[in-house]
């Protein structure tokens, strides 16, 4: 089985920049992904804790409060943030990023670049559509509310840890905080659309291992 790691999911489209939480996210997972990378102790436990808000809204899991970082959107003189949303993105972009890591020893599963769009399209064959894969990416992109958002990225982000298929959690916890308010959502909707739609294979392979140094140069109805 080839350790070699996938080459970025999405084409470059110049850098991004990350709003407050996605500083929030990056800030919090940096030291997380390095030690977990160097099976630092601490690391490997409160992922492990993380890891049972996955797939939940941050009121299903009460005792993760005060373990997610979400307290950093509040820091400094003023709140940098006027969204009823940021605390649940920065829950959900951190216990999904748990979950992803999970196991994953030899590369980093946070990594710029990688737009959920793409990612999902480079579980494909080149050149073919997966079908059941699409319609769980579809399902995803319909949802309206937080617990069903959650689940359904809980969903994709298991078929890419099965493939060692790293995401930039930076951008999807901005892209979450947008996608759960009514007056932004298309917006998020089309910015998957694109990531899977513009999404080639890579020429070559023999790369350098994916940098965790938490940088974000970046590409780019409801089931209940």
């Amino acid at each position: 089985m080839s350790t070699d790691p996938p080459a970025a999911a999405s084409s470059r489209r110049g850098p991004y920049e990350p709003g407050h939480v996605g500083r929030t996210v990056r800030d919090f997972l940096l030291p997380l992904q390095k030690g977990y990378l160097k099976d630092e102790a601490w690391t490997v436990a409160r992922l492990a804790q993380l890891r049972r808000g996955a797939g939940k809204a941050p009121e299903e899991v009460p005792e993760l409060f005060g373990l997610t970082g979400t307290e950093k959107l509040y820091t400094g003189e003023k709140w940098e943030w006027d969204r009823e949303h940021a605390p649940t993105a920065v829950h959900l972009a951190v216990t999904l990023y748990a979950l992803h890591q999970q196991s994953q020893r030899a590369h980093p599963m946070n990594v710029a670049g990688h737009g959920l769009g793409g990612a999902v399209r480079a579980l494909m064959p080149p050149g073919e559509i997966d079908e059941p894969i699409r319609r769980r990416f579809v399902r995803t992109a319909g949802a309206t509310s937080a617990g069903v958002l959650a689940y359904r990225l809980r969903e994709l982000v298991l078929l890419l840890r099965r493939a060692g298929q790293p995401l930039d959690y930076v951008r999807l916890a901005d892209q979450i905080e947008r996608a759960l308010d009514p007056g932004r959502r298309l917006r998020v909707r089309q910015e998957w659309g694109r990531d899977f739609h513009t999404w080639r294979p890579p020429k070559n392979t023999d790369n350098a291992p994916p940098s965790d140094d938490g940088g974000t140069p970046a590409t780019d109805q409801d089931t209940e």
